[in-house]
């Protein structure tokens, strides 16, 4: 019998432990990936830490983490014709399982399946050695290097879904609301866009990056930013903000510098419930929405803008396997500029 090594959470709040597990076989219709990356998402962190539990997902203790997950297809089922052995792949781990027959699924709204179980939430993840999947849920990246853009899966994606949401054109000034690694790809993809991007952080550091990947302007979220949002857009405001920290102060400060038909999008989630309104919500007809990840066709959209070479990898640190519990403390700290992966 073969083992692989995985890092997997068994006590929520307690560090990761590296086990041994069988991998999976593969089915007819599935494929066998030695995953080469997996991206450490601060959701990660939220779930080792129990404030999102595995349960609501369907899933149970001991799981592997990990939904951000790029490799090569090493085995492939009898009716597997999409992907082949050698293949270098993309995981879509978060529609990967969805139902295809409840009301958000038959509308192409995949993302929000009520019956979803997804791929390092309600199901074992990325923080191993290999990983099943079914091969529908695999996209080709070709000579992409999958620790540059293994985070496309759930980080690009997410920010790519919020900016199509927004109906984002080259007349709109877009706020990227924290230069964390969603931020950096919300930068790029708003400037392919056509729109004038101004990124809001507390770190110097991120917003130099945010800067040399294209913000036409950066703001020090600790110098009031709304004042300054307002005065770099001649007292018209911002036409969207994409909100990536998603705590009490971002959502407020936020809402404060849309102006009139202003879109509001929540991407982040903090640790807390958001309960602000302020009262131009209603004075100048703000649209509020949240983005949950983004459906395949969404993943296999900014794939291609990435094979292009439109999009530049924000990818800074690579982890060993057995590295995952200092990496997640280090998301947690907001310590990584851009983002992380794990390579087994």
């Amino acid at each position: 019998m073969v083992f692989m090594k995985a890092m997997r959470v068994h006590e929520y709040g307690q560090p990761l432990k590296l086990d041994e597990v069988e991998p999976q076989k593969p089915g007819p219709k599935d494929a066998l990936v030695k995953i080469e990356a997996c991206g450490i998402c601060h959701t990660d962190v939220h779930l080792a830490e129990g404030a999102l539990k595995t349960e609501y997902f369907g899933g149970k203790r001991p799981w592997t983490l990990g939904h951000e997950i790029a490799g090569k297809v090493v085995e492939v089922g009898s009716e597997v014709t999409d992907v082949k052995v050698g293949d270098t792949v993309l995981v879509d781990a978060w529609t990967a399982y969805v139902c295809g027959s409840c009301m958000p699924c038959r509308t192409g709204f995949e993302n929000c399946c009520i019956n979803n179980r997804p791929i390092g939430f309600g199901r074992d993840g990325g923080y191993a050695e290999y990983i099943t999947v079914p091969s529908k849920a695999l996209i080709k990246i070709e000579n992409l290097k999958p620790r540059d853009f293994a985070s496309l899966a759930c980080g690009g994606v997410t920010v790519f879904r919020a900016l199509r949401k927004a109906a984002v054109t080259p007349s709109d000034t877009v706020v990227v609301y924290g230069a964390g690694g969603l931020g950096m790809f919300a930068v790029q993809l708003a400037k392919i866009m056509g729109s004038t991007v101004i990124a809001v952080s507390r770190s110097a550091d991120k917003l130099e990056m945010a800067k040399k990947l294209g913000a036409d302007y950066v703001v020090d979220a600790t110098k009031d930013p709304v004042s300054e949002v307002w005065k770099l857009t001649n007292g018209r405001g911002a036409n969207v903000v994409l909100d990536m920290v998603g705590v009490e102060q971002t959502l407020e400060n936020g809402l404060k510098m849309l102006g009139v038909l202003g879109r509001f999008l929540v991407i982040g989630v903090g640790p807390g419930p958001l309960k602000c309104l302020p009262d131009n919500a209603v004075n100048f007809e703000l649209t509020i929405s949240g983005v949950k990840v983004g459906t395949h066709k969404d993943l296999v959209d900014l794939v291609e803008l990435a094979k292009k070479g439109l999009i530049k990898p924000v990818t800074t640190k690579t982890f060993k396997l057995e590295e995952a519990n200092e990496a997640l403390e280090k998301v947690k700290k907001g310590e990584i500029l851009g983002r992380c992966v794990i390579k087994p």
